[in-house]
């Protein structure tokens, strides 16, 4: 017979987990409208969220998301955060700078490696991801924000190339303004491992 604790047990209803429950994941330049969207999204899909932004301000309405403010050039600031976090659990970021500087290319690139060399003790031993999300211009006369995604895509490239061993991938989604909700989903299914095994890639939504 069932004593009295299995029987609470069995009869209570099992609590969805989501497909990123245990994930801890830091977005990057969180507090543009994309960025609050996506946290929310992935805190509603299980994982823990880390809001990395230079606004103090904006920080303050990421919701339950951890904030984390970086003071200073993005470089140097995620280096800092980087030693500070060394090995503890980290399985993703989600890089929204370009989103938050889309006519900064020298920066986004210094971002982009920032990233990698801040965080890549902490993420190979996740086999982790890096989701770089970039906006196409709307206007073609746009030239640095339409050179952002090709010179992004080429230092991702040649970053995956170089740490494929190491069990770090790189991706990059690259979104109009009329696919925001299926760039949300396809940075969920790029963390969750739904679209397959990814290295080096851009979708382009």
């Amino acid at each position: 017979m069932l004593d009295a604790q299995e029987k609470t047990q069995k009869a209570a209803p099992k609590r969805a987990k989501g497909i990123l429950h245990g994930k801890r994941v830091i977005v990057l330049g969180a507090c543009c409208s994309f960025g609050r969207s996506t946290a929310r999204a992935l805190m509603a899909c299980g994982a823990q969220v880390v809001a990395a932004d230079s606004s103090a301000d904006g920080l303050k309405h990421m919701g339950a998301a951890v904030p984390l403010h970086l003071k200073g050039e993005p470089e140097e600031a995620l280096r800092r955060v980087g030693r500070a976090w060394g090995e503890a659990r980290l399985d993703a970021v989600v890089n929204l700078m370009p989103l938050r500087h889309p006519d900064k290319i020298d920066l986004n690139i210094a971002a982009l490696q920032g990233i990698v060399q801040a965080f890549m003790p902490a993420l190979s031993a996740r086999e982790g991801q890096i989701v770089t999300v970039v906006a196409r211009p709307e206007q073609a006369l746009e030239v640095g924000a339409g050179a952002m995604a090709p010179a992004l895509a080429s230092a991702q490239g040649a970053f995956a190339h170089a740490l494929r061993r190491d069990g770090l991938t790189l991706n990059m989604v690259n979104v109009s303004d009329v696919a925001i909700s299926p760039a949300r989903a396809a940075v969920v299914g790029l963390l969750a491992g739904s679209l397959g095994p990814l290295n080096g890639s851009e979708l382009r939504l």
